[in-house]
Formats: C-alpha cells, structure tokens, sequence
C-alpha cells in the first residue's frame, strides 16, 4: 500500500537513513504496547494528520478507505469471538445458546482496530520516506541478500497494485465491473483478477531470479550511487525522540496505556491522560523538525 514519496525537500526527506529508521521502530514500538482506547486513537489520528501532511489528501483518503475495511473486519472479529464482560449491550439466544455483544468486546475491538489501523499507517509513511537507495545504505553493508529481498519486496507490492488497476480499467472496457452482481459475481470476478496477477508474479519473481543470477548477484560488494552523511539536525531530532521514546516506556512499565485483564477493559485509566502528552509530541516530531528546518532556511 504506497501511498507516494515524500518530496526531497521537506525535513523528513533529509534526515539521515539512521536516524529515520530509528524514530519508525520507536513509533512501531509505542503501537504495540498500548491497549487503551484513548491512546491508540490518538495515535492514529495522528498518524493519520502526518500522512496528510506529507502525501495528497486524495491519496491519504483512498488509503484510509482500504484501512477502514481491515479495521472493521477486526472489530467484527473481536465482538463475535470475545463473550467476556459484565455489562451487556446487545444478546441474541438461540436455543440454549447465548451471542452476546458486550462493552468490553466492543471497545477492545475499536481499539485492535486503531491499533492496526496505525500500523498500516505507519508502514505507509515508513515507505515513504525510507526509499530503495535509503534502504539499500542501510542494509546492503550488513544483510545484502535481506536487503535485497525487502527491495524487491517493496517494489513488488507497488507494481502488483498498478497491475491490479491496469487489469480493472481493461476489464471496463469489455463491461466486466468488479462492482456489480451480486456478492457471488463480485467474487468470481475478483478471483479471476488475482489468479491473473498470481501467474504475473510468479513469471515475474523468477524471470527477475535469473536475471539475478546472470549478473552475479553476491558474488562482490555492492556499490552505492547514492550517499548519505550526518547532520546538525540529525543529532537535534535523534536525541528528541530517544527522549520522548523513553519517558513514555517508562510510563508504560509504571502500568500507564495498559491493561492486563481484557475483563476490566475501558477506554482510559485514572492517571493515563497524561500519557497523551508525550504521544502528541513524540507524533507531532517530525512537524516541528519542519518548522525549524523552514526557519532555519529562511
């Protein structure tokens, strides 16, 4: 899901590969260890407000259009397979069996929701700003042949993704719309679609192996046409976000944005609206690295 680049001129774009890659693994870090609902969705919708800084609204919108369809699949999952909780919002029974839709379920399913839903969000900006020549600085010199295969990987799901629209524009024009019919049809329609794109792929990965192969991939060191080198800000944005990252840890093993027991689940502890403070900042970072980086070029 590749939203776009990030223009070369902006604050984000300029960072050292390092110090980009180390403020994302500190953001994926912060989704992953938060359960509460106030939290999590403070983090998406902030997320969500970067992506539309960095990237055109259309396209940030028709990205949130596909995350919303994953999201709902997963609160739908939670509510129907979590049955924990004391406070019942909706039951059905069936027999001597009882659905039940519960407080708890519901908000810890919003919250997997956002949470995953961050995520993809994350992912997209990550793709964004860390591009092929950023990746391959970083991890040719260390792992050449994962570094490889994460390039090849990235450029893969792009390509895969403007095939798939290829394929439905030349479906319209034989009046083949994956929108109509019924539910049956749409499938069978889709389905067709992506056996096509499979057998494409698979063409595609082995033609790509060979070629590999015939110029001697691993057989030397990788040279790179792009290098990067450390700045002034670099060191400024690093030691803020270490900073941030670690004052919200700490918070976290003090019990803040958690709770273990799903049974007691809300949307937000006693003392944890504090914690959206350093949240705010930690995802607001990079806007006020653009700021500075205006003023100091102006």
């Amino acid at each position: 899901m590749r939203v776009g680049i990030f223009d070369e001129l902006n604050f984000f774009s300029r960072l050292h590969p390092l110090t980009a890659t180390i403020y994302f693994v500190e953001l994926f870090v912060l989704l992953l260890v938060f359960n509460h609902l106030l939290v999590t969705g403070v983090l998406f919708v902030g997320l969500a407000v970067l992506c539309s800084w960095y990237f055109s609204r259309q396209k940030v919108w028709g990205t949130l259009k596909g995350v919303g369809s994953l999201m709902l699949m997963i609160f739908v999952f939670n509510v129907i397979l979590n049955q924990t909780g004391t406070k019942t919002l909706w039951s059905w029974q069936l027999g001597s069996w009882t659905f039940r839709i519960t407080q708890t379920a519901t908000l810890y399913g919003v919250t997997m929701a956002l949470s995953l839903g961050g995520m993809i969000l994350a992912f997209v900006l990550f793709n964004g700003v860390i591009t092929t020549p950023k990746l391959s600085y970083l991890l040719f010199p260390v792992v050449p042949r994962l570094a490889m295969l994460l390039t090849i990987s990235l450029r893969m799901v792009n390509l895969f993704t403007q095939k798939f629209r290829r394929l439905l524009m030349l479906q319209k024009t034989r009046n083949v719309v994956l929108s109509e019919g019924s539910w049956r049809e749409r499938l069978q329609k889709t389905g067709r679609l992506l056996r096509i794109l499979l057998i494409d792929s698979v063409s595609s990965a082995m033609e790509t192996a060979v070629l590999m192969e015939a110029r001697g991939f691993g057989a030397k060191k990788r040279s790179h046409y792009q290098t990067f080198r450390w700045q002034t800000m670099d060191g400024w944005f690093i030691v803020g976000s270490l900073v941030i990252f670690s004052l919200t840890i700490i918070l976290r093993f003090q019990g803040w944005g958690w709770t273990g027991d799903v049974t007691r689940f809300t949307i937000l502890g006693s003392h944890d609206g504090w914690l959206l403070l350093p949240l705010l900042a930690f995802v607001g970072l990079p806007l006020v690295g653009e700021g500075g980086y205006k003023l100091c070029e102006n």
